[in-house]
């Protein structure tokens, strides 16, 4: 993602709660851990040409941002004229409930860089304009913008470029309005590496057909039998080898774990630029993390570098509430779920993260606090318990119409 782009998408973040975010910033246990792997890399030599290099955008006067006036004394009016956040429900259903397993919620750190001690005024809000009931990003970058994301990928790789073929959506688009010889990917053949452009901004490098591209033997790149040491230390040679992919100039790595039912560990692993703002850094979080994915062998199988800001408008600054009146919606039933049961309580709540969700299926991507509740009835005789996620939106319920909160019936 270009510079300009997200400075487009995020102008006008508002420098006050910026800074009060960032006093207040601690960074979570496992912070330690990415600066001693990042240190080991710091010193290559990264160019950044795709990917969202986080920036502190230039403050429009003219935005709306918070506060902008009092109306009745004390009362604090925020801005007066954001629209009304019109959420349009989509299948959440889908692919199954939400849930992560583990034998303790301290196991299922995920890298967020937010945390309670955090206080914010408020967040953006963006509007999804790739929303569609097929999941295909329309109108999403443009060919042009990827034709042109190809083209310097193509430079740097310094790699001869076989073959291009580009993919339309054909009869998926039927009575969707999208034209059915719209270009919604386009693939490049560089002999040894495949690189997939979308349209929703993504990037995917595929190495060697899938057949993955072999890390020295010190390395170890797995799912399953992969330690958290040993994977910092992969994401730092995957970093520093493949610099010219992955596009980012300052990161931070992320391994985080999961278990199936028989108790096998399902490790990931993941960058996301960190430009030391925490609210640029919440959003490359939810928006643009980059994944990086081994094949069965342990070999590279494939990078994804998400771009989801550039499908993006951003619609304004709008007021949050706070962890603990999120706590209490929660508690009352004010919340969206995949899970197929009632929250089982106020001492089931194990964990509270601020996230955004930036799925293709929201036509609004706003944030949301993301609540991981223990599910007693779904605990697993080896001892795994299973955590729902349960959201509450984190904008203020005045500014949004149309959330299908959970209605006391099964999803």
């Amino acid at each position: 993602m270009k510079a300009e782009d997200i400075s487009k998408a995020m102008n006008g973040i508002d420098e006050d709660f910026i800074e009060s975010a960032n006093e207040t910033r601690k960074p979570k246990a496992k912070t330690n851990a990415w600066i001693k792997w990042v240190s080991a890399a710091a010193a290559i030599a990264i160019i950044a040409f795709i990917g969202a290099k986080a920036i502190t955008p230039e403050i429009e006067p003219e935005q709306n941002d918070f506060p902008i006036g009092e109306v009745g004394g004390s009362e604090t009016v925020y801005g007066a004229s954001l629209p009304i956040l019109e959420y349009i429900e989509s299948d959440m259903t889908a692919y199954g409930f939400e849930g992560y397993m583990a034998y303790d919620i301290s196991e299922l750190e995920n890298g967020n860089p937010w945390n309670e001690k955090m206080v914010f005024e408020a967040l953006p809000v963006y509007r999804n304009n790739s929303f569609n009931e097929i999941g295909i990003a329309y109108p999403g970058i443009g060919e042009e913008a990827m034709d042109e994301k190809l083209s310097g990928i193509a430079e740097k790789l310094d790699l001869e470029m076989q073959e291009i073929t580009k993919s339309t959506v054909g009869e998926y688009s039927s009575g969707t309005g999208i034209p059915d010889d719209f270009v919604d990917r386009i693939e490049a053949d560089f002999g040894e590496i495949t690189i997939e452009l979308q349209s929703n901004g993504g990037v995917v490098a595929i190495f060697n057909g899938y057949d993955g591209a072999e890390l020295p033997e010190e390395y170890s790149f797995t799912y399953s039998s992969t330690s958290e040491g040993e994977a910092f230390k992969t994401i730092a040679y995957l970093y520093e080898n493949y610099g010219e992919i992955i596009g980012l100039a300052e990161a931070t790595f992320v391994t985080s774990k999961e278990y199936n039912f028989s108790g096998e560990e399902i490790r990931s692993y993941n960058i996301y630029d960190f430009s030391g703002d925490v609210i640029n850094d919440m959003l490359n979080f939810s928006f643009n993390e980059i994944q990086l994915a081994p094949n069965d062998e342990g070999k590279l199988m494939l990078i994804r570098i998400n771009d989801k800001l550039s499908c993006a408008e951003k619609i304004g600054n709008y007021p949050i509430i706070s962890p603990d009146e999120a706590k209490d919606m929660l508690i009352e039933g004010g919340y969206i779920t995949t899970v197929p049961c009632e929250m089982p309580g106020e001492k089931y709540i194990a964990n509270v993260e601020l996230i955004y969700r930036s799925g293709i299926g929201e036509n609004i991507w706003m944030p949301y606090y993301r609540f991981l509740v223990e599910l007693p009835e779904m605990a697993q005789e080896n001892g795994l318990k299973n955590f729902g996620a349960y959201y509450v939106p984190a904008v203020e319920p005045e500014f949004i119409t149309g959330l299908p909160l959970w209605n006391g019936s099964f999803n």
